[in-house]
């Protein structure tokens, strides 16, 4: 069984950045000070006996609030490969080091190569019990921007956080019920 230490090591070695230019690395920092934000105010709410209940609620709420506006944002709501171009063609596909593996008009599914989260996260001393957590409260804001499209939904798979090289986002076609 590997130590934390011998975890935390292969997680650094493979959340590398391979591209670092000038507006990219901008974009990355205030993305790393995003991520510490949060961490310290959930840090400060487990010291004062709270749980995560109240970030996963306003990230989620965040979620659906981007979504709202990127659903505005396309010109037909029920085209996946619309919604993968948009998705990706953005100065954030850099941040994240965004590859499209698949894109039909049914399933769209990215890598991600790297996370600026995690990154920060590192540096801040967080486990990886603890960065595999954070990474699951922030992906309920990918997860929410799903649910303002009535014929798409989303699943993450492995993460960078809990120990693979990438993080694998999928976001597909279903057919929702109205509750």
């Amino acid at each position: 069984m590997a130590s934390e230490n011998e975890k935390r090591s292969r997680i650094a070695a493979t959340n590398k950045p391979s591209l670092t230019d000038d507006v990219t690395l901008m974009l990355r920092s205030i993305t790393e000070k995003r991520a510490a934000t949060m961490t310290r105010m959930l840090d400060e709410a487990k010291a004062h006996g709270l749980d995560d209940k109240f970030a996963i609620k306003a990230v989620h709420d965040y979620g659906v609030d981007n979504g709202q506006d990127f659903k505005e944002s396309m010109v037909d709501p029920h085209d996946m490969k619309e919604f993968a171009d948009k998705f990706t063609d953005n100065l954030e596909a850099n941040v994240y080091e965004m590859e499209t593996v698949k894109s039909t008009e049914d399933d769209f599914r990215v890598h991600f190569h790297y996370c600026p989260y995690v990154n920060r996260w590192l540096r801040m001393g967080k486990t990886t019990d603890e960065m595999a957590n954070l990474c699951d409260i922030c992906m309920k804001g990918d997860r929410a921007v799903a649910e303002n499209f009535d014929d798409i939904d989303f699943d993450l798979g492995s993460t960078i956080a809990k120990g693979n090289p990438y993080c694998e986002v999928r976001y597909f076609k279903t057919r929702k019920t109205k509750e």
